[in-house]
């Protein structure tokens, strides 16, 4: 008698793949999209850290790479930290004003 005969190790093989796909391909947690003005810039010796104060009136830290002009309106995305602390944003879009001024 055989241990495994071909279709219960097809089986197997299929079961593995589909498995190692799954968790392979999980996606990422979603980036965080947030707006607001860009004020309190300090360089550090990896990026810039600024403050953010949205629309809904609170402040937010965040850490970025790339320096953001002061006081100005920008859509940041990226991640905030665990202990939600720190935002570390991936990517920012300054809005220029003549796209405020648009009514």
């Amino acid at each position: 008698m055989k241990i495994f005969d071909r279709y219960s190790l097809l089986c197997i093989s299929v079961a593995s793949i589909v498995l190692i796909t799954v968790f392979v391909n999980q996606e990422e947690p979603q980036d965080d999209d947030m707006i607001g003005i860009v004020h309190d810039i300090k360089e550090t010796q990896n990026g810039f850290t600024f403050v953010l104060d949205e629309s809904s009136g609170t402040h937010l830290k965040c850490f970025s790479r790339v320096k953001p002009e002061d006081h100005s309106l920008c859509v940041v995305k990226g991640n905030i930290s665990e202990d939600k602390t720190i935002f570390f944003v991936s990517s920012f879009q300054t809005i220029p004003q003549n796209e405020l001024n648009r009514n």
